[in-house]
């Protein structure tokens, strides 16, 4: 038995700043010596960052060494309501350098406290058990599709084919900036079968809000092409529409010993109790007891302009991570009626060779608008191998035919 080289850092700990430049999150970061030079990482980040007065702007952003990734940032404000907070989520595959370690970093406006929370950093290893256009896919568009009208604009986008049935983990991402109209941004499906959800549909606060959309979903794929592309529209023609980053993932999940996934479309109403709306539940049995990685997210459909949504994440009834609970945070990351915000959490505990029970719970400050979760997924996934052991399974099957990425380098390094 032989678990993926991994590194997990979790920051659960609230940590503040009021610095109008950006400074490192303590605590939030992953050591240059946990990487190989040269070994391709898929890193995945999430955090949740507040802050309690209007219309400041917070910041987040990685790092690798002292080079901020293109295109990481989050800019975002409160515009209705005090003490808001939304969720950082980014993913990159990223050619480790010598010397560089990956970190977080915050900022406010030099006066007002931004606060950052349930902070993870995830660096996987895809270079050494895994293959790349086998197990696991990688495309981005570095360029600005500006002024997106009604018609939909592709972005990064893969195409393979499975060499057998099996589960993927695929997430498209964005980075959008969007004034007096709305825009979607939706992980598109095509091929074997047609699917156009998940979705995110947001727009700014305030002129400086750039915003970081993750629609991540598990398909059950077979032996037929599949391609998987981030697609974006506005909800009108005119007005300040951008998409200014794209990038597709795809993980094959059966590369590992064992993992476990659900997907619900359908609206759920929310109530007001605290966590009292049950959004998701999966079980996994680890053969071998380590870490699991899990992940979560759900569309925050807000029928309200000043509705807040708090949600949690617990292993066996208990908050995975710590705290959330007690913290109670809320979430809202823009203030129109018709917004449907994306929130995403990623954890990864330490479980024993038994069965687990992951629950995604949720609840909205008020029913006024029926506000809804929709679109919710969970994953597990064990970092053990197979248990035929050195290389994944998926190694020693054929050849996948049919590739493609479009929309950029595949692996690339930001420089």
């Amino acid at each position: 038995m032989a678990a993926i080289a991994h590194s997990s850092t979790q920051q659960n700990t609230n940590q503040s700043t009021t610095s109008a430049t950006y400074v490192d999150v303590s605590g939030a970061s992953i050591a240059s010596t946990e990487f190989t030079v040269d070994k391709k990482y898929l890193l995945w980040v999430s955090a949740q960052i507040r802050v309690g007065t209007l219309d400041v702007v917070m910041g987040m952003q990685a790092v690798h060494g002292s080079t901020t990734f293109a295109e990481s940032e989050l800019l975002a404000a409160v515009s209705n309501t005090a003490n808001f907070g939304t969720t950082y989520n980014w993913f990159h595959v990223w050619t480790a350098v010598s010397g560089e370690s990956i970190k977080l970093q915050f900022k406010s406006n030099g006066t007002a406290t931004v606060n950052a929370d349930q902070i993870h950093l995830l660096a996987i290893n895809l270079s050494d058990d895994l293959v790349e256009n086998t197990d696991w896919f990688f495309a981005e568009d570095a360029t600005d599709a500006l002024n997106i009208g009604l018609t939909p604009v592709d972005g990064a986008s893969v195409t393979f084919t499975p060499s057998g049935v099996s589960d993927w983990l695929v997430a498209a991402w964005a980075q959008i900036r969007s004034q007096a109209i709305n825009l979607f941004s939706a992980l598109i499906r095509s091929g074997e079968a047609s699917s156009s959800l998940p979705e995110s549909l947001t727009e700014q606060n305030i002129t400086e809000d750039i915003y970081l959309v993750l629609n991540p979903r598990v398909f059950a794929l077979t032996a037929a092409s599949n391609t998987f592309k981030e697609q974006a529209r506005s909800s009108a023609a005119g007005g300040t529409a951008d998409r200014l980053h794209s990038r597709v993932f795809a993980l094959n999940l059966n590369a590992f010993r064992n993992h476990a996934n659900a997907y619900t479309e359908a609206d759920v109403n929310l109530g007001t109790v605290d966590y009292g709306t049950a959004l998701q539940t999966i079980s996994i049995t680890p053969d071998v007891a380590g870490d699991v990685w899990i992940g979560s997210y759900f569309g925050f459909d807000k029928q309200n302009a000043s509705r807040e949504v708090e949600f949690r994440v617990q292993v066996d009834n208990v908050d995975e991570p710590a705290g959330q609970t007690t913290d109670n945070y809320q979430f809202s990351q823009s203030d129109e009626n018709t917004d449907e915000d994306p929130f995403s959490l990623s954890t990864m505990p330490n479980l024993t060779a038994a069965e687990h029970t992951i629950d995604l719970d949720a609840s909205a400050d008020s029913t006024t608008g029926t506000p809804a979760a929709q679109y919710r997924t969970r994953w597990a996934v064990t970092m053990e191998l197979p248990a035929a052991a050195g290389p994944s399974t998926a190694q020693t099957m054929p050849a996948l035919t049919g590739f493609t990425a479009t929309g950029g380098m595949i692996g690339r390094q930001d420089i």
